[in-house]
């Protein structure tokens, strides 16, 4: 009876306690965890908290198999987690970080503000040519000598 007590706790312990469990055997702190990991601390937290971390399901799977071969757990402690998790995990589609569609948008209006400065320096050479045109028009009626009113 002992023996089924015994099997019905190991069986209560999860996976997070496992490896906190061991862990902390090894003496090991989850900051030693997370340095040896190259994660956050507060993943290593999650993880043995059984709390599922929000990271991917294949980063997720890294992080534990390491947490897992650093304290020594075999395998079969934690593979039916990592397929159960497989087996939760929804198929997400991949987030587009490139910079590809920013840069036609800017690009566009790169284009268009070009566009309007070019339409105003325009205007603006226009505008003084039209003046200076206006200027070099001289009245030429004062040149022009008046007939004279002598007959001779």
């Amino acid at each position: 009876m002992k023996e089924e007590n015994i099997e019905q706790t190991e069986q209560i312990i999860s996976l997070g306690q496992k490896l906190a469990n061991q862990r902390k055997k090894l003496g090991l702190t989850e900051h030693d965890i997370a340095s040896k990991i190259h994660i956050r601390t507060s993943i290593i937290f999650d993880i043995e908290n059984d709390n599922v971390p929000n990271v991917p399901p294949v980063f997720l799977k890294g992080y534990i198999k390491n947490y897992a071969t650093i304290v020594n757990l075999p395998e079969s402690e934690y593979i039916s987690f990592i397929e159960s998790q497989q087996n939760h995990s929804t198929i997400q589609t991949m987030k587009n970080y490139s910079n590809k569609e920013q840069k036609k948008r800017n690009g566009k209006r790169l284009v268009l503000a070009s566009f309007f400065i070019i339409l105003i320096i325009i205007g603006i050479i226009s505008f003084f040519a039209w003046k200076d045109s206006q200027n070099e028009l001289v009245e030429v009626t004062h040149y022009i000598s008046q007939p004279s009113s002598t007959n001779s």
